[in-house]
């Protein structure tokens, strides 16, 4: 009965033992995220449930000017992907180059909403993003774009291209959000989706390559009636996977 019972204790450890290295090995496993944010007000709780559903990553948060402090050192090489809710001005030539050679490294970088507004006097930045919300009006091929906003619109979402990883699954939709209207797009980016309000932009997330990065801006996400809705939240998750899954120096 000893010698069972000692089988028995041996047989537990074993598969404690197995059922912890698997633990371990699921946690590596999974996507490191950098969250920035910093400059613009939001509902943390919400917003950051978005990013707590999804099973697949993992994530650290960071404020502005910290984050670009980080960005500049050797620390943000632990991420697998970097997403900005940040609404910023500052930042130093040194965290410029930064930036620069994060992408030229093929870094994956996603940008949310309001991070379309930050570094107005970065000239550089709009050719990062694919587009940028002027503060300030701009003459763009002869017209003058005056960037403006509006709050709790429903918007009908257009999904422009089907058969890309990060709309799988996504049809088209309204989502009740924040537009913004006369902005700057570049003619280079890839559409995700797009909409017909009259109010807003035309599109509303798109890739743009930089470097030999594949970066992804998403307008949407402005408070919690656009975090809350589950294409939102379906939209952000595909973004973070695919965005890891992209080789370096592609």
């Amino acid at each position: 009965m000893k010698k069972n019972a000692h089988y028995y204790k041996l047989y537990v450890c074993f598969f404690i033992f197995i059922g912890g290295v698997h633990f371990s090995f699921a946690q590596q496993q999974k996507i490191r995220v950098l969250i920035v944010s910093g400059g613009h007000g939001f509902k943390h709780e919400p917003f950051y449930d978005v990013f707590d559903s999804i099973p697949s990553i993992t994530y650290d948060t960071l404020v502005q000017p910290q984050a670009n402090m980080l960005i500049a050192s050797p620390e943000v090489n632990k991420y697998n992907v970097l997403v900005f809710y940040d609404l910023v001005d500052s930042i130093s030539p040194a965290q410029q180059e930064a930036y620069i050679r994060l992408l030229k490294k093929g870094t994956n970088m996603v940008f949310l909403h309001h991070s379309l507004v930050s570094y107005q006097n970065w000239p550089e930045f709009i050719k990062i993003l694919g587009g940028q919300y002027h503060t300030h009006p701009v003459v763009v091929h002869g017209d003058t774009l005056n960037a403006n906003y509006e709050h709790d619109v429903t918007i009908p979402v257009k999904v422009e291209n089907r058969k890309h990883p990060v709309m799988r699954g996504i049809p088209d939709f309204d989502i009740v959000d924040e537009v913004y209207g006369n902005v700057e797009i570049l003619p280079q980016v890839k559409p995700l989706l797009s909409t017909t309000h009259p109010k807003s932009m035309r599109y509303l997330a798109w890739i743009n390559h930089y470097g030999n990065s594949d970066v992804i801006y998403i307008q949407l996400g402005h408070g919690p009636s656009g975090y809350s809705n589950p294409n939102f939240r379906r939209l952000i998750q595909q973004a973070i996977e695919w965005s890891a899954k992209q080789p370096k120096n592609h």
